[in-house]
């Protein structure tokens, strides 16, 4: 019988982890110092917008000194190990999460130095961005010459899941909208659409999960219900994912979008927008549609050798409706809300990928499994 590998991962609240520290790969024996409480906490708000406030001031990356006894640290989140006495790895939403998405710190000379040194180091033996979107921003941001060899793509998996979709006879069509940010998520630009489709469709509702700005907050509209309570992850699956029949979130803020993987575990179509990793969870026409949108995030860093991100102007163009984004939405939507059988085949689909593709449990097992073991022979 093989000894274990003994992996110390720095994982925190956000849900994604459960879906590793859960699931490890067969063989692997996870050591963390998680506390386990609601990510969207005031502590954790505290602590990012902490971190970005010293960020203006002393542009340092995010670091941490770890001792353990575990064979290996698997660092998250672009956090980079000081001197590590352990082989370590380090996965990545995006190139800038080295600084807390602080771009203007890259042109820091000795910024640049530390996240260099860092992933240049011996004891650094994998990179791994989250989706061929992550790796190329890293390849953007960060000079990876002298590292090429140890850049890889992991996935971020998500289970199956167990319960099954509510089987419904009310004849409804039941789009549900999970996200925080309302600009960034594209929340007006859904809200608009639903008016138009409320006029063309009397069986719609829209479940619609997330903060609201005063100016809609008493919108009024046939089958909207904004769901203020929080949810606990069970509910949330029951409420949102297994009592719905479309998910739409046309998101122009995330590096990744968990909530995607939620609703395709729960065979679910989609429709998200053509920003940064989303196309690489919705396969256009496949599990879902995507819908072009030019005000995405990744569209205001700056070009060229000087590293930034036009913050003033994404947050100034965001927040307003988009006719032509309200446009394609309306379009895609009513695509799937005539066609049942349409919206069942994505919805297999989306739960394939889950259960079988590139963002199994299974899939990303392998890999990480391969990638501690080689991580170790080196």
């Amino acid at each position: 019988m093989k000894k274990p590998i003994n992996v110390h991962i720095l994982a925190s609240s956000h849900p994604q982890f459960d879906e590793i520290l859960d699931f490890p790969p067969r063989g692997v024996v996870f050591k963390t110092d998680r506390i386990k409480t609601k990510y969207h906490n005031w502590f954790n708000k505290f602590r990012i917008n902490l971190h970005h406030k010293l960020m203006a001031i002393l542009p340092i990356p995010r670091l941490i000194k770890l001792k353990t006894d575990a064979d290996i640290i698997h660092s998250t989140r672009g956090i980079l190990q000081i001197r590590p006495n352990k082989p370590w790895i380090v996965d990545l939403e995006s190139g800038g999460i080295f600084t807390s998405f602080n771009y203007g710190a890259l042109n820091n000379p000795l910024t640049k130095k530390i996240i260099h040194d860092a992933l240049a180091s011996k004891n650094c033996k994998r990179i791994l961005p989250q989706s061929e979107a992550a790796k190329l921003d890293l390849l953007k941001a960060i000079d990876c010459r002298d590292f090429m060899d140890k850049i890889e793509v992991l996935y971020l998996a998500m289970r199956p899941c167990k319960r099954k979709k509510k089987k419904r006879q009310d004849g409804k069509i039941i789009l549900s909208y999970v996200g925080k940010f309302f600009w960034g998520k594209g929340g007006q630009d859904v809200l608009e659409a639903y008016k138009i489709l409320t006029k063309k469709y009397k069986n719609v509702e829209l479940r619609f999960k997330g903060d609201v700005p005063e100016e809609y907050q008493n919108l009024k509209l046939p089958g909207l219900k904004f769901i203020k309570r929080y949810l606990s992850r069970e509910k949330l699956f029951d409420v949102m994912y297994l009592n719905a029949d479309i998910f739409v979130l046309p998101t122009t803020s995330d590096n990744y979008g968990v909530v995607f993987l939620e609703a395709m575990s729960a065979g679910l179509p989609l429709i998200g927008a053509k920003s940064f990793t989303v196309p690489e969870l919705i396969e256009d026409g496949k599990n879902g549609f995507l819908v072009n949108n030019p005000y995405t995030w990744e569209n205001y860093l700056l070009k060229g050798k000087k590293k930034g991100f036009r913050q003033k102007d994404y947050e100034k163009d965001i927040k307003k409706v988009h006719p032509e984004v309200v446009r394609q939405l309306v379009e895609k939507l009513s695509l799937l809300i005539k066609n049942k059988k349409l919206r069942d085949k994505m919805g297999q689909e989306s739960r394939r990928i889950i259960e079988r593709g590139k963002l199994s449990i299974n899939e990303r097992n392998k890999k990480l499994l391969r990638i501690y073991r080689e991580a170790l022979k080196k």
